[in-house]
């Protein structure tokens, strides 16, 4: 049993989804302008790469997952993956990082969303894996601008709750030798990125925008438990995304703070209204690992039909519990920022400690595991946290797909499945839940 298809921008509960998804389409379609007729500089960089570098000095950033999700979304992965299969790349590429070099080797701005992406003073990476490194490459080369890229390196243990102990006791979370390599690194984007970009690193600047990335996280944090504390989730996954992602990738931007603080205070207020994505809510579900994002529907797919509603997504608060990082020198506090963003997001037994710590915050019945097809970083740990989860009592059904490439994915297959997992296994254990929280009120 599915859903019908709704539009999900039509029911938003808060003003400021709306004025978010203005502000990014406004700030992709200026974006051209300012690089072409204003010669501004700007810069491409992936999703764990330090951007705050560039904010610092008043330089744009575009995410590559950001873009890669806003072409999905456009509903033009198939066009792009096509067009790139026809040029005689593999298939087997990753996903989240071909697509927007699909996109570029395409060419044409009629096509592309906002007209596509114009040349960047230089594309900026985190070395990860041989694949995405490659492609990165080509890209590059494809847009005629360097590639800086910065090393990644491993933790020798994974200490437990680390997102309690990465805020404020980082040094021993991630050790020494670590940071010393990583503050390096940094140092030496600062005299590429100025060199390149003919702007002076102002420290100061810097020491500012860093204080303003954790007032951002302390907004997300207080969002985040009015979300998990009411008694039916008030804003839908979709508006949490729309209110949570765009600021992430807009960080150093004092909009980004004041954007979040303003989302918190919606959400608040709307939860004290008594406001509930789903009047019948019954089940709570737990969307896990990366987004689905040509098919963003599917977050809401199942509240008519059996009052299972998805209370939480990893964005729902990575930016509260990965990116406030506090201390007295800024530069070794965004070394930490960025150094294990995907043991903590993708490797166990970081990704399964935090899951279930958020499964208890938010009341979750069950899970929803999205195995990433094409994309191997994000699909290391999806196993592992399953059979966690399971063992600590979260049923959870896993759904192995593309997070941007549309062309494999069956819809209707998948919501039969999860619907499936809805009456078979996670029901029963949502009823004695919600017995014993009506007998505890």
């Amino acid at each position: 049993m599915t859903e019908r298809p709704r539009d999900l921008h039509a029911d938003d509960a808060l003003a400021c989804t709306r004025d978010a998804r203005d502000w990014r389409r406004r700030w992709l379609s200026d974006l051209r302008q300012r690089v072409f007729d204003e010669g501004e500089p700007y810069v491409i960089a992936d999703g764990v790469a330090p951007h705050e570098i560039c904010h610092a000095m008043g330089v744009p950033v575009v995410s590559v997952p950001w873009y890669s999700a806003v072409i999905s979304a456009k509903r033009l992965s198939a066009t792009y993956f096509d067009f790139l299969e026809d040029q005689g790349y593999h298939a087997g590429l990753p996903r989240y990082v071909s697509l927007p070099l699909a996109s570029t080797l395409h060419g044409d701005p009629d096509v592309a969303p906002y007209g596509g992406l114009p040349k960047p003073a230089f594309l900026m990476a985190r070395l990860r894996g041989d694949a995405g490194q490659r492609v990165m490459e080509l890209w590059a080369k494809a847009l005629d601008c360097p590639l800086y890229v910065i090393d990644a390196s491993s933790p020798e243990a994974l200490d437990p709750r680390w997102w309690e102990r990465g805020q404020t006791d980082w040094e021993t979370l991630y050790g020494t030798e670590r940071l010393d390599f990583q503050v390096a690194q940094l140092e030496g984007l600062v005299t590429f990125a100025e060199a390149r970009l003919g702007r002076r690193f102002d420290r100061d600047v810097f020491a500012r925008q860093m204080q303003r990335v954790n007032e951002l996280g302390e907004a997300a944090d207080a969002a985040k438990r009015v979300l998990a504390a009411a008694p039916k989730l008030p804003v839908s996954v979709p508006e949490q995304l729309q209110n949570i992602m765009t600021p992430t990738w807009f960080r150093g931007d004092q909009w980004a703070t004041d954007h979040v603080r303003r989302y918190r205070d919606e959400v608040q207020a709307h939860a004290q209204a008594g406001g509930a994505v789903c009047d019948d809510e019954n089940i709570r579900l737990l969307w896990l690992n990366n987004g689905l994002w040509h098919d963003t529907q599917f977050y809401r797919a199942f509240e008519e039909s059996h009052g299972a509603v998805f209370v939480w997504t990893m964005y729902t608060n990575f930016l509260s519990d990965g990116y406030r990082k506090y201390g007295d020198d800024p530069m070794r506090a965004l070394a930490a920022r960025h150094i294990s963003m995907n043991e903590q997001l993708h490797t166990n037994p970081w990704m399964a400690d935090w899951i279930l710590q958020m499964a208890e915050d938010f009341r979750a019945d069950g899970a929803v595991m999205l195995t990433p097809v094409g994309d191997r970083l994000q699909a290391y740990g999806t196993r592992g946290t399953i059979n966690r989860c399971e063992a600590a009592g979260l049923p959870v059904v896993e759904l192995k797909a593309s997070m941007v490439d549309a062309r494999g994915w069956d819809g209707a297959a998948a919501r039969a499945r999860v619907a499936e997992f809805i009456e078979t296994r996670v029901a029963p254990g949502a009823a004695r839940r919600r017995a014993r929280e009506s007998g505890a009120g």
